[in-house]
């Protein structure tokens, strides 16, 4: 009728974010789902500057540990811009199919665009409570049995299915059902990591899961949600109707590569450990996600 008001989608600075999320101060605590008694939230923690390939930065080195909320500064509004170099570096990328300045995006994206790997954190929240989740099903496998954890999931009828089906059938208990962003990026690298797991493990067996194959597992489940969310963030060429399948595929692949690089290593030992303290799994995975941040982050 002519009456319609113009919408321009998302803008650079906001690029496929909900308008209503903002910042949160160290002091407040996000407005998340209510965690168990057991779950503390991550408080605020101190991380240091970025090192290497010129990153863009004002923040000072701090140390890595949790920082006491009473000494917390409060929070600085992130610039609205922040994610314009980031932006660039991925389109330059995807343009001339250069990958090599790939990895100082990734490290420009976290400094910048998501403000640093404490707040970055935070921003990935939703993602750690569902590799939570699914950290304490693999550990359930693992003390109780295949076909004890799927009948108390209501799933009983999978047991003696292929892997791939049995981990399928856990995105819901996983990820969540809901609208959200955030969960759609969950569930979407809920599926690239059981494709992974499938491929780069052939003879997984959940019947005889060994903890080295959990922790594995956990990995690439956190590391596909953040090459998921700088996606989102800043490739919006490759989230688009007229984007070419295969190069997006194949970028999302470089950009796993290099996050697995930079993280992996430091991750792996933290989150094999953690599966080993159930009640406070969900607190250490948040943790666990400030430390390949920050790896990204001081990563040469």
């Amino acid at each position: 009728m002519g009456t319609s008001a113009n919408r321009r989608g998302p803008k650079p600075s906001i690029p496929l974010i909900p308008d209503w999320i903002e910042p949160l101060p160290p002091e407040e605590k996000p407005a998340t789902e209510p965690v168990s008694p057991q779950q503390e939230p991550l408080g605020p923690v101190e991380e240091p500057s970025p090192t290497g390939d010129g990153v863009d930065t004002d923040e000072t080195t701090n140390t890595t540990q949790p920082a006491d909320e009473e000494g917390a500064q409060p929070a600085v509004p992130l610039p609205a811009n922040r994610f314009n170099t980031s932006q660039r570096g991925f389109q330059k990328a995807v343009k001339t199919n250069n990958f090599s300045g790939l990895r100082r995006t990734v490290k420009n994206y976290v400094a910048q665009g998501l403000g640093g790997a404490r707040t970055g954190a935070r921003r990935l929240s939703r993602s750690g409570r569902a590799v939570a989740t699914f950290g304490a099903v693999l550990g359930d496998i693992r003390q109780q049995g295949l076909a004890a954890t799927l009948t108390r999931l209501n799933l009983g009828q999978l047991v003696g299915q292929p892997v791939v089906t049995v981990l399928s059938a856990l995105m819901t208990h996983v990820c969540g059902a809901s609208a959200l962003l955030d969960d759609a990026i969950t569930r979407e690298a809920y599926a690239d990591t059981i494709t992974r797991v499938v491929a780069d493990m052939p003879d997984l067996d959940l019947e005889h899961l060994t903890e080295a194959q959990a922790g594995e597992m956990l990995a690439v489940f956190l590391e596909q949600s953040i090459v998921l969310r700088l996606i989102c963030d800043i490739g919006r060429s490759q989230t688009v109707a007229t984007a070419n399948s295969t190069d997006s595929l194949r970028v999302q692949q470089e950009l796993y590569q290099i996050v697995n690089g930079m993280v992996h290593s430091s991750i792996l030992p933290e989150l094999t450990q953690s599966m080993g303290d159930p009640a406070n799994l969900n607190r250490e995975i948040q943790r666990i996600y400030f430390v390949a941040l920050n790896a990204i982050t001081a990563a040469n």
